[in-house]
């Protein structure tokens, strides 16, 4: 009862949210009906990323002030982690194939969505899972679609970055594909998505604002055999773009 009235005094973000369910169920079936008759493509999964990512970023209201985007499609992102809106940002700037965690399969639309924007599932406690993760990775990117990875593996409210996970760059290491780190900042801290708080009350808390304003910042590539300075490197990065980001505003 008392979700039910949080969304009833919040009609903006009930709209909005009809919105994304609506955007949501239409590229699926649109990247659908692309993949069984025409097959698998970067221009498919490019179209479906874009398309969903600037739909719901345009109906959020959300306001993106970033530096130049990396034309290269030869990278793993790396963004620091703070909403659920990070995932629409990145789709909308960088149209990657996104590493997730195992259970999106589950979810609905999961299957098919995970099909036609060439996500890759991982469980973080399977070696072999680790193993097949990162084969995915390099095929990804040799087919020409960058990889994004979130390395603190949650969501954190900041102001700077917690600690990241190894996996994802030893991958980085080993494969030998370059990181592009990303900074993420939220100008209303309230925005970031954290601890226990639930989706539905976050939302029409958030989403009920006319306008949230984001700063995302692109940093330069890192690459080395060495997992430990691809993580302190990209990781300083990150910290350093975010500490520059709340200087200057």
């Amino acid at each position: 009862m008392k979700t039910l009235r949080i969304i009833f005094l919040f009609p903006l973000a009930l709209i909005r949210l009809v919105f994304v369910l609506l955007i949501t169920v239409f590229v699926v079936i649109r990247g659908s009906f692309w993949l069984k008759f025409s097959g698998f493509s970067r221009k498919m999964q490019k179209w479906i990323m874009r398309t969903w990512g600037k739909g719901i970023i345009f109906f959020l209201g959300i306001k993106i002030k970033h530096n130049e985007i990396p034309e290269n499609a030869n990278f793993i992102l790396m963004p620091n982690h703070r909403s659920y809106i990070d995932i629409f940002i990145v789709s909308a700037l960088i149209p990657s194939a996104m590493v997730a965690k195992a259970e999106l399969e589950k979810w609905p639309f999961g299957k098919t969505g995970i099909k036609i924007t060439n996500s890759i599932l991982v469980n973080r406690d399977d070696l072999k899972s680790m193993i097949k993760t990162m084969n995915q990775i390099k095929s990804s990117v040799n087919h020409g679609i960058p990889v994004t990875l979130f390395p603190e593996g949650a969501t954190y409210k900041g102001p700077l970055t917690k600690p990241f996970k190894n996996g994802s760059f030893k991958i980085a290491a080993e494969t030998g594909i370059p990181v592009i780190p990303m900074a993420i900042h939220y100008f209303d801290v309230n925005d970031a998505w954290v601890g226990d708080d639930t989706f539905l009350p976050h939302f029409f808390r958030q989403m009920s604002k006319p306008v949230t304003k984001v700063c995302v910042r692109f940093g330069s590539p890192v690459a080395d055999s060495d997992y430990k300075i691809i993580q302190e490197k990209t990781r300083n990065a990150i910290d350093s773009m975010l500490l520059q980001i709340t200087s200057e505003n």
